[in-house]
């Protein structure tokens, strides 16, 4: 089977038993306090999250926001100060070392840096979990080939890591990940150090095997377009908190919310002295593009479209134009606009 973007493997699909059987990951009021010299710093301040069965779920935030700490949290790397990490029903929070450590093998791990061991090949870099868990070397390599395969790395199971792409590189982190059969993925920063053209193969990858094996996937990232391509869902993180979280098609015709304008970004046009800003957003639930467009254009000519965005998103196409009005046009402009059911925003006075 050949997937989009070049990349191809064989889908190792589970039997629908296995596929009923999949734990999705819940967090209930998560907090991470660390004291300093300088005294007690909250990380994450109540986070209560769910993640759907077999869905792939983006966490976004700037720098600060908390993201590096809760994925550490959910892999008990960091014991949480209190709240429950559940994956499958179980708090994982609660479970004492020794038991932990075997649970952890339900969690698989892509991370920004791959860190391959250099001096293995790419089959022995996939094997090497497999076989600190007891497995022999022949059955170790044998289910490795079939994740390098499934990954797309067919005929270089091999190569060593400095024969290998960053993308590639990559792919068999992934790969490595899948080796002890998780139920969960978790994806810190997975395409932060990959140009854009490797990212969208490295993330088809991803909601692929998604697909192919159930699995629930969860997103590190700070990127917008990653969420955008392989994401289901959505959840902001600012100073600790889960500040707007939901569906894709959800978060995207919340108008004016802070997600929404970011899965619809729109360049900044300049504004005379005399002339006003506006933002209209629509989704094709709602109208289509060319009734957005005969609408603006029958406002007259002290109205005009600076900036546009259009995308399609959870089967949708959402749009966002940035007009500049003449100042004594404004207030009809926005008044035919909202008659008419368009969101519109008015930026420069801070109103909606």
């Amino acid at each position: 089977m050949v997937a989009s973007g070049g990349v191809s493997g064989r889908l190792l699909v589970p039997s629908t038993l296995e596929r009923s059987a999949r734990p999705l990951i819940k967090l209930e009021d998560l907090r991470k306090e660390f004291h300093t010299k300088a005294g007690q710093v909250t990380a994450l301040d109540g986070i209560n999250l769910t993640v759907p069965d077999a869905a792939v779920h983006g966490i976004v935030g700037p720098s600060g926001a908390g993201k590096s700490t809760l994925i550490r949290c959910l892999t008990l790397l960091e014991r949480p100060t209190s709240g429950a990490v559940k994956i499958d029903g179980e708090d994982l929070a609660a479970l004492p070392e020794r038991r932990l450590r075997s649970r952890r093998r339900r969690i698989g791990m892509v991370f920004q840096h791959v860190n391959l061991f250099d001096s293995r090949t790419a089959v022995a870099n996939v094997a090497y979990p497999l076989r600190v868990s007891g497995q022999s070397k022949a059955a170790a390599q044998a289910r490795a080939r079939e994740l390098l395969e499934l990954v797309g790395l067919a005929g270089r199971d091999q190569s060593y890591p400095a024969q290998l792409s960053g993308g590639q590189q990559q792919r068999v982190g992934i790969a490595r990940a899948l080796a002890s059969g998780p139920s969960v993925l978790l994806c810190d920063e997975p395409s932060s150090a990959l140009d854009w053209s490797t990212t969208r193969q490295v993330l088809e990858v991803i909601k692929r095997i998604n697909q192919a094996l159930g699995l629930t996937v969860l997103i590190i990232t700070h990127e917008m377009a990653v969420v955008r391509q392989v994401c289901d869902s959505v959840s902001l993180l600012s100073k600790g908190r889960i500040v707007q979280s939901g569906p894709i098609a959800r978060v995207v015709t919340d108008y004016g919310s802070p997600l929404s304008r970011e899965l619809i970004p729109l360049a900044a046009a300049p504004v005379g002295e005399a002339r006003a800003q506006l933002e209209v957003s629509f989704s094709s639930a709602d109208f289509s593009v060319r009734e957005v467009l005969r609408l603006l254009a029958d406002l007259g000519p002290d109205t005009a479209i600076e900036a546009g965005t259009l995308e399609t998103l959870a089967g949708q196409r959402v749009g966002r134009f940035q007009l500049v009005v003449g100042v004594n046009a404004r207030e009809r402009v926005t008044g035919r606009l909202r008659e008419a059911g368009l969101y519109v925003s008015r930026e420069e006075a801070g109103e909606e």
